[in-house]
């Protein structure tokens, strides 16, 4: 370990001392993303960014932007050669929120930026299946109660025990309430698993979050931006 401290060290040493600093420009469409260089060391800063550092070797490249998916990339820097990176982001939509949260609710409220609502709706839907299963156990042995019963039932009308069937008539009719009573419970639970389900991809189709800071009215879009230099206003108009 030592050794190999002491080796980074003197690499350091010679770059300083020979002036090959790495220069590194990272841009990204749109500006504004927070972009990390992670490697010996961990840079990060907002794009558009420069990076003039002592840095070689192998660099894993992160961009990361409020409704647009995460862009990472692995570069080799050299420091005698300048290097500039472009990155188009992909932006986040309706439609790959709604499919995520179509299988997993949740999923695309995440996905989305909404991590808080994305779990509760993940946390609902998990004690709505567990509150279904035991729902279903229960019917099952409510049910087969039941069926005893209903069987010690029809054995003792086929005897023709007159008296007997009177003591088992009670029990029978007591035991299919409850299994009636069961099947309810089940039957709510089935429904609120699938509001939950519903909800959640309701939700995720139609408040997906729109981008911040932008105005349009009547055709008129105001886009503020900024960087590290500047702040800027866009002002857009469709005929």
């Amino acid at each position: 370990m030592a050794l190999v401290m002491a080796l980074s060290v003197s690499c350091s040493s010679v770059l300083a001392q020979t002036g090959m600093i790495s220069d590194v420009t990272v841009r990204s469409s749109p500006q504004g993303a927070l972009v990390r260089l992670k490697g010996q060391a961990i840079i990060s800063g907002v794009t558009p960014a420069r990076f003039r550092h002592l840095m070689i070797g192998n660099y894993e490249v992160t961009l990361k932007k409020r409704g647009f998916e995460t862009y990472r990339t692995r570069i080799e820097i050299d420091p005698t050669k300048q290097m500039e990176i472009d990155v188009r982001l992909s932006p986040k939509t309706r439609f790959k929120t709604a499919v995520r949260s179509l299988f997993i609710p949740g999923w695309g409220q995440r996905y989305a930026d909404k991590k808080a609502k994305g779990w509760v709706f993940t946390i609902l839907a998990a004690g709505a299946g567990v509150g279904y299963l035991f729902a279903d156990d229960e019917f099952d042995f409510r049910y087969d109660e039941y069926q005893k019963i209903l069987h010690e039932y029809d054995s003792l009308s086929v005897a023709g025990n007159v008296e007997d069937l009177r003591r088992v008539q009670p029990l029978l009719m007591a035991a299919q309430d409850k299994a009636y009573d069961a099947e309810n419970v089940r039957r709510i639970a089935i429904g609120v698993g699938v509001g939950i389900w519903a909800l959640n991809v309701i939700d995720a189709l139609f408040f997906f979050p729109e981008e911040k800071g932008t105005f349009t009215v009547k055709g008129l879009t105001l886009t503020p931006s900024a960087d590290m230099e500047n702040v800027a206003l866009a002002v857009s108009l469709k005929f």
